[in-house]
């Protein structure tokens, strides 16, 4: 969940009754008002032979109609075939208080989709021989990240991009302990990713969000994302919740530290070219792509068995493996979903906590028939 400021609400100036609403709107979520839990793809299988001017009609008024059903007040997608991105659209409301409107370059928070772009990032320092993925994290800090323990030198990059450090999901605790021997156990992990940050850090002597800048935003044309909110503040998305039962524009307020386990902002398209990427990788050796999205480990996150490469997670369908990850803070929702072998990918985000149930259905609806 992202740590917001409490103070302004729509785009006006409200104070404290904005933060009063926003904490209403927050107990109401972590006490269960949302829908659903369910992250991994639905069952679909990848269909490149129908014509992107039949996918793109069909699946404008199967969005609308999501989004109506759901009362969601803001989505944007883009979808990328034959490995480029070739349309994008936004749909809605940006803030329904103010009606701003979603246009299709409106930057979202994607929340966990900056763990496979952390993921990326650490694989080209794995191809310049600055990072070895079975060499202790611990041994690239000056400044350790862990207390001292049995454990803590066994944690390594490939533990952590395969959520099996041991370390725990609440990236707000002050303490990390370590739940298992690493390697052992499949757990997602958010404290895990918040020490690989700590390691690239270390490794570049650069801070995060520079390195990520100059080291993938840059190179793949990702212009309008950022691990801080505060570089699109004008044209932000405003999160919503339902704390009186319809949609209700949350504070914006700047973050702080950038944080590779939930904080990455962008926008549809932007997130598409990394998509994009990793279909058909440019910047990056293909036999290290390959390893990314080639089965690493078998768990399970909640009741739901998944399958997890370096970084990211897979799923195998009829027409060759494909790889997804889903992004979420309480009033934000997002969805990614590519497919090598078809060279087929979506990216999709909204800006509602009741958003999870429909990106899982759009993303289904436009990579399947």
């Amino acid at each position: 969940m992202t740590a917001r400021a409490f103070s302004v609400f729509g785009e006006l100036q409200l104070g404290g009754i904005a933060a009063w609403m926003f904490a209403i709107s927050i107990a109401l979520f972590a006490a269960g008002c949302h829908r659903s839990s369910e992250i991994a793809p639905l069952p679909f299988t990848p269909a490149p032979q129908v014509p992107i001017a039949r996918k793109i009609p069909e699946l404008d008024g199967f969005i609308r109609a999501e989004m109506a059903r759901e009362d969601v007040p803001g989505l944007e997608i883009a979808l990328v075939r034959d490995g480029r991105v070739i349309w994008s659209a936004g749909y809605g409301l940006a803030n329904s208080f103010t009606r701003r409107g979603v246009l299709a370059d409106t930057p979202f928070e994607a929340a966990s989709i900056g763990k496979p772009v952390t993921a990326y990032a650490a694989l080209k320092l794995v191809a310049e021989g600055r990072l070895d993925l079975r060499k202790p994290l611990s041994s690239y800090l000056t400044t350790q990240f862990l207390a001292r323990s049995r454990d803590r030198d066994q944690i390594t990059a490939q533990h952590v991009l395969t959520h099996t450090s041991g370390l725990s999901n609440n990236i707000m605790e002050t303490a990390h302990e370590i739940a298992f021997q690493p390697g052992t156990h499949f757990r997602y992990s958010g404290v895990g990713f918040m020490y690989l940050q700590r390691a690239i850090e270390s490794i570049t002597h650069q801070p995060f969000n520079d390195f990520m800048t100059q080291t993938v935003f840059a190179q793949l044309g990702m212009g309008s994302t950022s691990y801080f909110q505060s570089f699109g503040a004008g044209r932000f998305a405003r999160g919503h919740l339902y704390p009186l039962g319809f949609a209700m524009p949350m504070p914006y307020g700047p973050i702080a530290q950038p944080n590779a386990a939930n904080l990455i902002c962008s926008t549809a398209p932007d997130l598409a070219r990394f998509v994009a990427e990793l279909i058909s990788p440019r910047y990056l050796d293909r036999n290290l792509v390959a390893q990314m999205l080639s089965d690493q480990m078998q768990g399970r996150i909640g009741a739901e068995p998944v399958s997890w490469g370096l970084g990211i997670g897979l799923v195998h369908t009829p027409r060759g493996t494909c790889f997804w990850q889903w992004g979420s803070t309480s009033d934000f929702k997002s969805y990614i979903l590519g497919c090598p072998d078809t060279k087929m990918g979506v990216a999709i985000m909204t800006n509602s906590s009741r958003g999870r149930i429909i990106t899982r259905e759009i993303a289904a609806k436009a990579l399947g028939d």
